[in-house]
């Protein structure tokens, strides 16, 4: 239970620390006086997120401190699994900082925010007027029908492997884009070695080809050319040739008169040996442009194929295109076998649905067979409250996938009165019938959880008279099971308290602030009073408040 709570620079708390005991506990208090300022500090320590707002000064850290006695609950377990020192009186301990930060501490050990939000919620259930139950009605409802099947354990293991095959799931699903990825690039690198092997590239094919098409595209122009050449050669008297053949004869008559001009009839009839080569050769050309237009055509057919694949690669030769060729046909070779293997975890999916699938029938069978006994349990408790005709009906269905719960989804159905049709429960209660309900049912989920405190803000808002005093009865054989606080604005539940706190607000020099004081007998007396007639106590009034108290 929490026996000692202390607060520092929240809110308009300077500095608070109240001492708590077992059994029931009544919280008191003006509107404003900050009752929800003591709230919102000790869901602080059980895992509510911070904010920086909240510090009164805010050049100092808020420190808030919970201590509780843990000796009568199994808890030790939960510690251990967070690698925790276990005392019997255990700390838990939050603090803002200035800068907005903010640490938790465990027996003064830092932990993450979820570490201790998984053992408050171990420690304390806080019932607030905020709480949202329209959208948190499944969690109520499972937690209260599972708790009473005492199959809490069996849940939380569903919602575990649940969260595994999730996980799994997700894998699976980004390792299939993943081997399809690989499959694409594979494919595609298959189809590129696939293009350049089919292109049969040669290493100087192009200068070749392209040497080629330029001789066919001007032809006609080559072969005049070298027409003219044969003629300059043969058909003109005054050609080269008989000119140069007439100047050797010339040197050939020198050279009987001088050496010299033997040497130089040499060189001229080495220029008629190559004159002679050349005419030949030239000749020869002109019979190779026996080319038509079908030949054209595929020069530039296949340098058209050979350009593209070298703009395609961005290469501008043909040797760096058979480069490439090599490379993907080494890389293909040395990734024949294409993917991750999926199998292993395909099988392991299969054996984890199974076993949700197993689970949640058991799950399911369990709820079943409560909630007949629930019914019934929750009318009888209501009709103590004055809903002598309110009745219930638990419709369980299945859901087309997983939830944390397992397969079920929950409708809760209503009736206050006889004759009236049913009708979802958050829907068609009021205010006072609402309180009435939550009450009963976290006083059935007292017995089955083995939870040290709850705290109640308001939950007797919108019943008066008797209803209130049926409520406050109901709440003091809750705290012979657990600790019960219960913060409340109506004289005949303060009055059942087997405590009685006080909490108010004063001026200072400081500012404005919030204190806390257990009551005496006397001053229990007064403060019933006033809550009867005001701040102006009446001696009926107070005689009405002994006789409560009594």
């Amino acid at each position: 239970m929490l026996y000692k709570l202390s607060i520092k620079n929240f809110a308009l708390i300077d500095s608070l620390e109240i001492d708590f005991s077992n059994g029931f506990s009544i919280i008191t208090g003006d509107t404003g006086s900050g009752k929800s300022i003591l709230l919102n500090a000790l869901s602080l320590i059980v895992g509510k997120r911070a904010d920086h707002n909240s510090l009164k000064n805010d050049k100092f850290k808020c420190i808030v401190e919970g201590e509780f006695d843990l000796k009568s609950y199994e808890l030790k377990k939960i510690f251990l699994d967070n690698d925790l020192d276990y005392f019997e009186y255990s700390i838990l301990r939050r603090e803002i900082l200035p800068n907005g930060k903010s640490r938790s501490f465990v027996n003064d050990s830092p932990v993450k925010l979820d570490i201790m939000k998984s053992i408050g919620e171990k420690l304390v259930d806080i019932h607030t007027q905020s709480q949202s139950l329209v959208s948190s009605k499944d969690d109520f409802f499972f937690s209260l029908i599972d708790s009473l099947s005492e199959q809490q354990n069996i849940v939380t293991n569903f919602s575990q492997n649940l969260s595994i095959y999730k996980e799994m799931n997700l894998e699976l699903e980004k390792l299939n884009r993943l081997n399809a990825s690989l499959q694409n690039d594979y494919d595609y690198n298959q189809f590129l070695f696939n293009e350049l092997n089919n292109a049969k590239l040669r290493d100087g094919e192009q200068e070749e080809l392209e040497e080629s098409l330029k001789v066919l595209k001007n032809s006609e122009e080559i072969i005049l050319s070298l027409n003219e050449i044969d003629n300059l050669f043969q058909n003109d008297p005054n050609c080269i040739e008989n000119q140069i053949r007439n100047l050797n004869s010339i040197l050939n008559n020198l050279s009987n008169y001088s050496d010299k001009f033997l040497e130089y009839k040499n060189r001229i009839e080495s220029v008629l040996i190559e004159l002679d080569d050349v005419k030949l050769e030239l000749r020869n050309s002109s019979m190779n442009f026996n080319h038509n237009s079908t030949d054209l055509e595929g020069f530039e057919s296949r340098l058209n194929l050979i350009y593209s694949l070298q703009k395609k690669h961005s290469v501008n030769s043909i040797i760096h295109l058979i480069e490439l060729k090599d490379n993907l046909k080494k890389k293909l070779d040395d990734n024949q076998v294409v993917g991750i293997d999926i199998d292993n975890l395909k099988n392991d999916i299969l054996t984890k649905e199974s076993l949700l699938k197993e689970q949640s029938k058991k799950i399911s069978a369990s709820r079943e067979k409560v909630l007949p006994n629930l019914k019934i349990e929750i009318e009888s408790i209501l009709s103590s409250l004055g809903m002598e005709n309110a009745s219930f009906v638990f419709n369980l269905s299945k859901s087309k996938k997983y939830n944390k719960f397992g397969i079920d989804v929950i409708d809760v159905l209503f009736s206050a009165n006889k004759g009236i049709d049913f009708a979802p429960l958050f829907k068609v209660v009021s205010g006072g019938e609402l309180s009435r309900i939550l009450l009963t049912i976290k006083s059935i989920l007292s017995y089955h959880l083995n939870l040290p405190t709850m705290i109640f803000d308001e939950i007797d808002s919108g019943v008066s008279g008797e209803m209130s005093n049926a409520m406050a009865n109901l709440m003091l054989k809750m705290s012979k099971k657990m600790q019960i606080i219960s913060i409340t604005h109506l004289p005949q539940v303060a009055a059942k308290g087997n405590h009685h706190y006080n909490i108010y607000k004063y001026e200072s020099l400081g500012g404005t602030n919030t204190e806390i004081k257990k009551l005496n007998n006397n001053e229990r007396v007064e403060e019933i009073a006033k809550m009867l007639s005001g701040d102006k106590i009446s001696s009926s009034a107070l005689n009405h408040a002994k006789q409560l108290l009594n």
